[in-house]
């Protein structure tokens, strides 16, 4: 009985102190200082470890493998983080991402130094299980795909589709401008694999016929 109060106690801390965190998190992934310091993270990540990767002794078969091995990995987090953290948690990040779907236009972005922090965590972690060249060039594929994320979702929200040369950056836009409307399917940015392996795919011609 003694843990249980203790438990439900502890909770209600963190819910007060989510009541604080939150308006102050949010105010800083909304700062244009924050949407671009980000982006510079995001761009040195890619370089920074696959330097650390050239800097092993390496071959190509295995760099290559590894680098699209964290490509594919990161695909499948960011479906997984936006459907059913963003999507499906009613937490914290759950009322971020809100904001960004009811102001899309808004530039916002998690707090710069997250994306680093984590791939070094990634990155070290790794290292403890495997060679220390397939940790640097998978978690380079896991920071290459953070950063075309970022660049793809930049587009998606401050271009026309009428504006965009490219027919498959055409298609993303379109599937990620549905996820904005019916916010239930299309989960995936950077592709739509995941969408069409787990069921959440949603054709952008079926919604404008509809």
């Amino acid at each position: 009985m003694i843990k249980v109060v203790a438990t439900v106690r502890l909770l209600e801390r963190f819910r007060k102190l989510s009541r604080v965190i939150g308006p102050i998190a949010q105010d800083v992934s909304e700062s244009h200082l924050n949407y671009w310091a980000s982006y510079a993270t995001d761009f040195t990540c890619p370089l920074l470890f696959a330097y650390l990767g050239y800097r092993q002794h390496w071959n190509w078969p295995s760099a290559i493998f590894s680098f699209f091995s964290g490509l594919t990995v990161f695909s499948l987090i960011e479906y997984s983080v936006h459907r059913w953290l963003l999507h499906g948690s009613g937490g914290l990040l759950f009322r971020l991402h809100e904001s960004h779907h009811k102001a899309p236009e808004e530039r916002s972005a998690f707090f710069f130094p997250t994306s680093i922090v984590t791939l070094t965590l990634v990155w070290l972690l790794l290292d403890r299980a495997l060679h220390l060249q397939y940790a640097s060039f998978f978690t380079c594929g896991v920071a290459s795909g953070y950063c075309y994320f970022g660049i793809l979702h930049h587009v998606e929200h401050t271009t026309r589709i009428n504006q965009i040369p490219f027919r498959w950056l055409q298609k993303r836009w379109a599937a990620h401008s549905v996820h904005h409307r019916l916010d239930h399917c299309n989960f995936g940015v950077v592709t739509s694999f995941w969408d069409v392996v787990f069921g959440s795919h949603q054709s952008s011609k079926k919604r404008n016929r509809s």
